[in-house]
C-alpha cells in the first residue's frame, strides 16, 4: 500500500492524470515516490504507444501527423508541466550579464523571455522530427521507453546535484535522494534492455545529461526545480535521438 501510495504521488506530481488525492508529501515515502518517477514515464509512453496504435490506421502513410499527434498527447497528459520547466531554465541561462542570484529570479518570473520561447520552439519541432522518424522506421516501442528515460533523468540530476532553493516539493524529494535510491530507480530501466542496442542509447543519454549537468553547475552552482523539467525534455530528446543513431 505504501509503494501504492508513492506510484500515486508520483503520477500527480509529474503529470496531470485525474486521480482521486493522496495525502501530502510529508505522509508519503519520497524514495520510493523518487523510484516510481520511471514508473510514470512508463505510464506515460503506454498512453502514447495506445494513442499511435489508435490513430495510425488514419494515416498510414504520414507519420508527421501521428508525430504531431503524439507531442500534442504529451502535452495535455503532462500539463506541459516540463517545457515551462525548460523555457524557464534557458530564459535564465541566456541573460547575459547577471549573477547567480538575478538567474534564479528570472526562473521565477512567469513571464517567458525570448530565449525560453525560442528553446520551447526548437525542443517541439525537434521531438516532432524525431518522433517522426521513429515512427517511420516502426520503432514504436520507443514511445514507451523516451518518457522513462525523461523521468529517470531527473532522478539522476537529484541524486548528482545541489538542490538550489530550500521551499518546494522538489527541496523536499532532494533530501530524501540517496545512492540505493537512485540504484532502484535505475533498475526500473531493465526491461528497457528488450529494444534494440539500447546499452549504446543509455550511454549517449548518459553523457548528454552529464554534460548538460556540468554545464548548469558552471553557471547556476545546482540546480531548481526549472532545471529538472529541462533535464527531462534534454533527456527525451536524446533519447530518441540516440534510438535513431543506434538502432538501424
Amino acid at each position: 500500500m505504501e509503494f501504492i501510495a508513492a506510484f500515486k504521488f508520483a503520477i500527480q506530481f509529474l503529470t496531470r492524470i485525474p486521480l482521486k488525492a493522496t495525502a501530502g508529501p510529508d505522509t508519503i515515502d519520497l524514495k520510493k515516490a523518487l523510484i516510481c518517477f520511471p514508473l510514470t514515464g512508463y505510464l506515460i509512453g503506454c498512453l502514447l504507444f495506445i494513442v499511435w496504435y489508435l490513430v495510425q490506421p488514419f494515416f498510414p502513410f504520414n507519420t508527421l501527423v501521428l508525430a504531431i499527434l503524439i507531442v500534442t498527447a504529451e502535452t495535455v497528459i503532462t500539463g506541459a508541466f516540463h517545457l515551462d520547466g525548460l523555457a524557464d531554465t534557458f530564459d535564465a541561462l541566456f541573460s547575459p550579464g547577471t549573477t547567480v542570484e538575478r538567474k534564479l529570479e528570472i526562473m521565477k518570473d512567469s513571464r517567458i523571455g525570448v530565449m525560453g520561447a525560442t528553446a520551447l520552439i526548437i525542443a517541439l519541432l525537434f521531438k516532432t522530427a524525431l518522433l517522426d522518424e521513429v515512427l517511420s522506421r516502426h520503432h514504436p516501442a520507443a514511445l514507451i521507453i523516451y518518457p522513462a528515460l525523461g523521468r529517470w533523468a531527473q532522478v539522476l540530476f537529484f541524486y548528482a546535484s545541489p538542490y538550489l532553493r530550500a521551499d518546494g516539493i522538489g527541496s523536499v524529494f532532494a533530501r530524501s535522494i540517496d545512492k540505493t535510491t537512485f540504484i532502484r530507480a535505475t533498475l526500473v530501466l531493465i526491461p528497457c534492455l528488450f529494444f534494440p542496442s539500447f546499452y549504446l542509447v543509455f550511454l549517449m543519454l548518459l553523457a548528454i545529461l552529464l554534460l548538460y549537468r556540468r554545464y548548469i553547475h558552471r553557471a547556476l552552482g545546482g540546480i531548481t526545480g526549472d532545471v529538472l523539467g529541462s533535464a527531462a525534455i534534454i533527456a527525451e530528446l536524446a533519447a530518441l535521438l540516440g534510438i535513431l543513431l543506434c538502432c538501424r
